[in-house]
């Protein structure tokens, strides 16, 4: 008795979506009687609650289909406009003259029928439908692609198709799922390449299956700039385009590396611009760019870009900046007892972009090796495109390769390539690009990205380079030194011994900041030390922010005064304490805060 029971109120439950317009109409009827038995003058509140849901229908969609997303579709809007007058209307009836009188509960069922045809009829209740049976009938389904005794534990519709946990007999493994995914869409009926498993990652024996029924990524999705006036920072996660799911794909590059790879056509250019786009964004960065191609590809970017190098001799000098660069850098932190690079808006994270890294020279080749190795905790990143990532082409003996943080593998047209750029063993567990049908589609390894995701970048058209380069322009970019030397009557190369070759565009700008050239002049000062005034023409600062530092600097042992009025640097600090060590800097006035953890020091020190 129990059981059959249980059984009733289990089918009731289990299909209490199916069941929902026999719950209203019972609900709206019982809900009368109670009011029709202990407060019938209360018939005017279903009225009035009708009225005020029509109103936010009316007047606040939005706000509605931000909680709701069924409602963002306009016949599902339609359906509620009629249906919530239907229930107040019956709830009031039965409030005035009970739910058994005259016709009114032939009347009520009716207009309950009504609305329950479009309510079983809609898309989404369809398609409910059809995953309940497929998740009822898995076994089978499993049996046919080689998974016998794997069955689907639950599952649940999504916006581009529907997915579901299976868990598959002891002694199966994650990496079968993966072999087995071109006979699961033949066993589900499903069309090539819209299958994909996912690694659960508490049992190796359960994964996450996802059938892709209408392709997100079928049509380019449009560029989405940031306002001018928005503040970003490279301390912050950025969108380079839309998962399969609808989800952003947001990749922090604050101290890493970028890799990007893929075949001709596979919509490296425009992944790359897109990153590009990104960074331009982010007050506290500098980008220095290497186009082999005479500077076909990165000219657009000129307005952004401090110095762009367009052969391998001022490619070579570029490099070697970058190498001087990171040294400072290091240099500096050691002497502020800091192990990492806090980028502000005028110390900022350093991008050197590589397109076509295999056209480099060796020379130029190991200088960006160095880069790799050392460059991360000072913020002297490497951002490389290349279409094969192979040991040759990055270089014998360099370590390259395995420095990348962040990876981006477009469409590749032979598998093992899919390793090169993502790593070893990443095609055995699922990542592979050789399929891909369409520009701009990529997988992207990163912190907090290990299972396979398909992602698209954002289309960036030519326009949309030109008029971000110029929204975020840089007053130190190419375009505006070129300018600057043409109104003096500058050389029109703006070569100037500095910019290493005769194609190098541009010189070497300062991007460590005021704070590195303060302490720079400190060190070079001679034993009798320098006035403050020299201290201000070198970081372009204030007469107050300089003594502000000076004063730190004394105090912590890092700067002396070996007269009135002159400074130099000791050479010599005191160490910190172990919990100041991997503390960041306090931001500066009108700078976006860089990270939850900051440096007690801060700007306030040498």
């Amino acid at each position: 008795m129990f059981w059959v029971l249980g059984m009733g109120l289990g089918s009731f439950y289990r299909y209490r979506s199916e069941l929902a317009p026999a719950y209203w109409w019972l609900g709206a009827l019982l809900t009368g009687a109670w009011l029709h038995a202990s407060h019938p003058g209360w018939w005017p509140v279903p009225v009035v609650a009708a009225g005020v849901a029509l109103g936010v229908l009316a007047w606040r969609p939005g706000w509605l289909m931000r909680r709701w997303p069924l409602l963002a579709r306009w016949r599902v809007r339609l359906w509620a406009a009629g249906f919530a007058p239907a229930v107040a209307a019956t709830v009031a009836l039965a409030a005035v003259y009970g739910p058994s009188a005259g016709d009114l509960p032939t009347y009520s069922a009716l207009a309950g029928l009504v609305f329950a045809v479009p309510w079983w009829w809609r898309e989404d209740r369809r398609r409910l439908t059809r995953v309940r049976l497929i998740r009822e009938r898995f076994a089978d389904t499993a049996e046919q692609a080689g998974l016998g005794g794997a069955r689907m534990v639950s599952a649940q519709i999504g916006k581009w198709g529907w997915s579901g946990r299976v868990k598959m007999r002891r002694g199966q493994h994650y990496a079968d799922a993966v072999s087995a995914v071109p006979a699961l869409e033949s066993a589900l009926g499903s069309r090539v390449g819209s299958v994909r498993v996912e690694q659960v990652a508490d049992d190796a024996a359960e994964f996450l299956l996802r059938l892709v029924e209408t392709d997100p990524h079928a049509a380019p999705i449009p560029w989405e700039p940031r306002t001018a006036t928005a503040k970003a920072s490279i301390t912050d996660p950025v969108t380079v385009g839309i998962f399969e799911d609808g989800a952003p794909v947001t990749v922090s590059f604050l101290r890493r590396h970028v890799l990007i790879g893929g075949a001709t056509d596979s919509g490296k250019s425009g992944l790359l611009n897109v990153i590009l786009a990104r960074i331009a964004e982010c007050g506290d960065t500098a980008v220095w760019g290497i186009d082999l191609k005479k500077g076909m590809e990165l000219a657009p970017w000129s307005n952004v870009l401090q110095r762009l190098a367009t052969d391998n001799e001022s490619a070579e000098a570029l490099l070697q900046a970058g190498v001087d660069e990171l040294e400072k850098r290091a240099e500096f932190l050691t002497m502020r007892g800091r192990r990492e690079w806090y980028p502000k808006f005028d110390e900022p994270q350093l991008f050197i972009m590589i397109d076509e890294y295999a056209e480099l020279s060796r020379k130029g080749q190991k200088l960006a090796d160095s880069i790799a190795r050392r460059g991360r905790a000072v913020a002297v990143c490497l951002l490389i495109a290349t279409q094969r990532p192979t040991q040759k082409a990055m270089g014998e003996g360099s370590a390259l390769r395995g420095q990348m943080n962040v990876r981006f593998c477009l469409r590749v047209n032979e598998a093992p390539d899919v390793d090169l750029i993502l790593g070893a063993g990443k095609l055995r567990a699922g990542w592979d690009t050789t399929g891909f049908d369409g520009p701009g589609k990529f997988l992207v390894s990163a912190a907090g990205m290990e299972t396979p995701r398909r992602g698209r970048a954002y289309l960036i058209t030519d326009a949309d380079v030109t008029e971000t380069a110029i929204t975020h322009s840089r007053h130190d970019s190419v375009t505006m030194r070129q300018a600057a030397e043409i109104i003096t009557g500058g050389a029109d190369s703006g070569f100037d011994g500095r910019s290493g070759g005769p194609e190098a565009i541009g010189t070497p700008p300062g991007v460590s900041g005021p704070e590195m050239a303060l302490w720079s002049a400190l060190r070079d000062a001679p034993p009798e030390g320098v006035p403050v005034g020299s201290l201000q023409a070198a970081t372009g600062r204030g007469r107050r922010w300089v003594y502000k530092r000076l004063e730190t600097g004394r105090a912590d042992g890092t700067v002396t005064s070996p007269s009135y009025g002159r400074w130099r640097a000791t050479m010599t600090r005191q160490q910190p304490a172990p919990a100041e060590l991997d503390t960041g800097p306090v931001d500066q006035e009108g700078a976006p805060p860089a990270e939850p953890t900051q440096d007690p020091a801060g700007d306030h020190g040498l």
